[in-house]
């Protein structure tokens, strides 16, 4: 009976720790793909320079990404800009556990969130 009952919270957890993980891969990956997204013609326009590069499209990015990391749909990612060069990501998906899921309990939803930033360093002078 003791072996059965490790058996279920082994298997039920081992869901959970593999969709958090998940969640939280597609969260850097979309973290680090929208901070890449740099808005150009702010960068070519500038009179001054920058010590952080100006972002865009960050939500079209992190859509973007959302869709060829999980094609099933099942996580949900948005984005914002903590600062002009730091994009947060937060990653969710519903988890339905297979074992004890059958008596009633669950769904539950894993969250994972990652930070990305693009800063301008100076040159090393000689």
């Amino acid at each position: 009976m003791l072996a059965a009952m490790l058996a279920v919270v082994v298997t039920d957890v081992s869901v959970v720790y593999l969709a958090r993980r998940s969640v939280a891969s597609a969260a850097d990956g979309a973290a680090l793909a929208a901070v890449q997204r740099i808005d150009e013609n702010a960068i070519y326009s500038a009179t001054e320079d920058f010590e952080a590069l100006p972002l865009r499209d960050i939500e079209d990015t992190v859509a973007d990404y959302e869709t060829r990391a999980d094609p099933s749909g099942r996580t949900a990612l948005s984005a914002e800009l903590v600062d002009a060069a730091t994009v947060r990501v937060e990653g969710a998906r519903e988890v339905r556990l297979p074992v004890v899921g059958v008596l009633g309990v669950g769904p539950i939803t894993v969250r994972a969130g990652a930070q990305a930033q693009a800063r301008v360093r100076a040159p090393v002078g000689p």
